[in-house]
């Protein structure tokens, strides 16, 4: 094996100052996620017609808000590894402890880097006592 010079050690040292290895490395980049927005009536119709489906569903009926917001972090977790992109959860229209709940979670940065859009579904689907969250895809979140 060949002896490196002086003055190819000192290149190689003055390359590796000129190089930031930090910046130009992608996976170290922390993602940007938006706030979720709300669903376009558009896709709610979609829903209701049946062209989109949705892929699961929570009942919170009968829960407080300590087990209701347990139970729709890993609700929304577990859909999102799953590969489920429109999920139902059901609040519930009651005294509102439960939508309360679930509005709290969606403004949780761990919870809405998963969600997309939500809305509360259709009239026929549950109107205000349900949401439909629209989740992104599990290789976008990385």
């Amino acid at each position: 094996m060949k002896k490196l010079s002086e003055k190819d050690i000192l290149k190689w040292l003055q390359s590796d100052i000129k190089h930031d290895f930090i910046k130009s490395n992608d996976t170290l980049k922390k993602k940007f996620f938006p706030k979720p927005g709300n669903l376009s009536d558009h896709i709610i119709k979609k829903i209701l017609k049946g062209k989109i489906k949705i892929d699961s569903e929570i009942d919170l009926h009968g829960m407080d808000r300590y087990e209701a917001r347990e139970s729709i972090n890993s609700f929304i977790y577990r859909s999102v590894i799953n590969g489920h992109r429109y999920i139902n959860i059901i609040t519930g229209k009651g005294t509102g402890v439960l939508r309360k709940t679930l509005e709290e979670c969606l403004d949780d940065k761990n919870v809405y880097k998963y969600v997309i859009n939500f809305s509360n579904a259709h009239r026929k689907q549950g109107g205000e006592g349900a949401f439909i969250l629209h989740l992104r895809k599990k290789e976008t979140i990385g």
